[in-house]
């Protein structure tokens, strides 16, 4: 209550009683910065790694090489990507974070890196989100994927470990082949579903969004970037001039609705309906007793007939050195409740040295956001690069060390034989002075 509202006026506070407070603050103060200090969050996700054997992990951090990497050199790729679902994940707790394997020494990434997944609220399902990273060091692959259906988690896995290994395949044969290695890898998916009599099953009715980008640098002060998508996760660039400027941002995805027109169009020639918005739901594609809110998809075979797709499209964007740029793909546990603008300005705050600080950040935000509006929150998982010019990868140091020991540089082979001739030298001078005292004391 205020002195206007009748409150009586504080009585002056002694010297002494000034001192005293101004001691016990110091304290709580150096207390908190001890606390901080011991409690600080992972910057990097080589940092999160890293820390793998910190009991707060318990296990969910393991080391594995991604199947794409059986395509590539042993030691050429360095990987981060999500674990495999199983029953025992139904029991996990709510918002705990989703199991990541890793390999090859991630702190050789020059690209700086952010990766977080949680689960949401929403008892009869686990974290149905992928993700994944393939760092080499003349490209970066990397990407989301969204579960949903029944089986959800355990379509948009068998994507995860597949679809990465197919684009790859097409990629190393032709390098500016993006949409046609990409549209191959996604019908080739498919093919390798039809092997496996579980999954195939399993995707009948259920299936997974995905945005897959791919960096690499023509120059060495230039970055071209591609994206292919299928569904609502999406992505984003970010880019500013200097720290004092707004962030640009540009879309890298579209999402597949089924109103948009030519969705709507396409549904309708295949005798598919759309069932439209009320104005608190979207539109959503009609499916012989389900429905879905996205019209382009992997997986949901039985709503191929009514008009779903699995035909990506695809979009790019270059990046020039002078500017500050991220990329961000998130689910759409993100996108859902936060705005563009609000996402990119919260990751914004944190610099390329704090990439995994911001995601957890932002995955926490987003949660709150869902836990705002009612009982139900999705799973959400956030992939952010700050991109390097150059070079993605350091060098190793094992390669570094075996040069240095191998292969000495000419001005140390040079500066080793004058040393040489400089002691012969020497030695030659001291037995000539010799052999002159002996000669002196013959005479004598």
């Amino acid at each position: 209550m205020g002195a206007e509202d009748g409150a009586a006026s504080p009585e002056p506070i002694p010297e002494e009683a000034v001192v005293v407070e101004r001691k016990v603050a110091r304290k709580v103060t150096g207390l908190r910065g001890r606390r901080l200090t011991v409690e600080r969050p992972p910057h990097l996700i080589a940092d999160l790694v890293a820390a793998r054997d910190n009991p707060k992990c318990a296990g969910q951090i393991r080391s594995k090489r991604h199947p794409a990497q059986e395509l590539q050199t042993p030691g050429a790729v360095v990987s981060v990507w999500g674990t495999q679902t199983d029953d025992k994940d139904m029991f996990v707790p709510f918002f705990a974070q989703k199991g990541i394997n890793f390999d090859g020494e991630l702190s050789r990434m020059r690209h700086r890196v952010g990766v977080m997944s949680h689960r949401g609220h929403k008892p009869e399902q686990p974290n149905q989100d992928e993700f994944f990273v393939l760092a080499r060091a003349d490209s970066v692959l990397l990407g989301v994927l969204d579960g949903h259906g029944p089986d959800g988690h355990d379509v948009a896995h068998f994507a995860q470990e597949h679809l990465p290994a197919n684009i790859m395949e097409g990629m190393r044969k032709d390098p500016e082949s993006w949409e046609k290695s990409v549209s191959s890898a996604v019908t080739k998916l498919c093919e390798q579903s039809e092997k496996d009599a579980d999954i195939h099953k399993k995707a009948d009715i259920s299936g997974c969004t995905m945005s897959v980008l791919m960096l690499d640098s023509p120059s060495s002060n230039k970055i071209r970037l591609r994206s292919a998508f299928l569904g609502d996760s999406v992505a984003v660039l970010a880019k500013r001039k200097s720290k004092s400027d707004s962030w640009d941002i540009t879309p890298l995805t579209t999402i597949h609705r089924p109103d948009r027109e030519d969705e709507r169009e396409r549904i309708k020639a295949a005798g598919g309906h759309v069932i439209e918005g009320d104005g608190t739901d979207g539109a959503r594609l009609a499916a012989d007793g389900w429905s879905l809110a996205i019209s382009r998809s992997w997986g949901d075979f039985h709503s191929c007939r009514y008009g779903m797709s699995h035909d990506p499209e695809f979009l790019e964007a270059e990046l020039e050195s002078g500017f500050e740029y991220f990329i961000l793909v998130c689910s759409d546990g993100v996108w859902d409740v936060m705005t563009h603008p609000q996402v990119v300005n919260l990751v914004g705050k944190f610099g390329a040295a704090e990439a995994q600080t911001a995601v957890e950040k932002l995955v926490s935000k987003a949660q709150l956001k869902w836990q705002e509006q009612g009982d139900i929150v999705d799973d959400i998982t956030a992939v952010l690069l700050w991109p390097a010019f150059g070079s993605g990868l350091e060098e190793e140091e094992k390669t570094i060390k075996e040069e240095t020991c191998e292969s000495p540089p000419a001005d140390a082979e040079k500066k080793e034989s004058v040393d040489a001739e400089k002691k012969d030298s020497v030695n030659g001078e001291k037995k000539e002075a010799a052999a002159d005292g002996g000669k002196k004391e013959e005479t004598a």
